[in-house]
């Protein structure tokens, strides 16, 4: 049997661990005790026995029990907006081709439908693609944050800026030109930053192995 204060330990790392559910809190710490007190038994201490008990439950942190909960009480939601980022993005980029193609045939309308894909894309299908990486997937590192932050952004510029230079609006070069700054400033040192430090994982990982 684990002690009180055995008990008390295990309960406050679960509370503190960051799980919003009170239910999964109480069913984790029931099956640590339950996997503690079986180790212990076997001749463990304590500390070895929770250690063991963490890397059978949680090997990857309470984080990953946290988002999986998060993931299973929204799997709807999380699949609605899924849907309704790609296939916007689908219609949007079907316009901008499509307008693309008409103002090369001088066709009527070339210009809303190029307009209005490039816009949809901008200011619709790259923030939601951007909001689903960040709620849905988990960034460790805050250069995987940036990386996304300034290459959404980038595009969003240089797609509005061609679609202002295509209509002949005023601002078209300095919108393309601050998007192709951030691009090249901006953007291209984080992705070749983690370009980097995931080939270095690869190797140590090779290493290993």
């Amino acid at each position: 049997m684990i002690t009180d204060e055995q008990f008390s330990f295990i309960n406050q790392k679960i509370k503190k661990s960051g799980i919003a559910s009170k239910e999964i809190q109480d069913d984790l710490i029931d099956h640590f005790c339950c996997l503690v007190e079986i180790e212990m038994q076997r001749g463990n201490s304590f500390e070895g026995a929770y250690e063991k008990a963490y890397q059978q439950t949680t090997p990857n942190g309470f984080e990953e029990i946290h988002f999986e909960t998060l993931f299973l009480l929204n799997h709807k939601k999380i699949i609605l907006m899924k849907q309704f980022t790609y296939i916007s993005g689908y219609l949007f980029a079907l316009s901008t081709t499509a307008g693309a193609f008409f103002k090369v045939m001088h066709f009527p309308g070339a210009n809303i439908m190029l307009f209005s894909g490039l816009l949809g894309i901008s200011f619709i299908f790259l923030p939601l693609l951007l909001i689903n990486k960040f709620k849905y997937k988990v960034f460790n590192v805050m250069s995987e944050k940036l990386k996304w932050i300034f290459g959404t952004l980038s595009i969003m510029l240089i797609l509005i800026g061609s679609g202002f230079k295509v209509l002949h609006l005023q601002g078209a070069a300095v919108i393309f030109g601050l998007g192709m700054l951030i691009f090249g400033m901006l953007f291209l040192p984080f992705l070749f930053f983690r370009m980097y430090k995931t080939s270095q994982k690869e190797t140590l990982n090779q290493k290993q192995a």
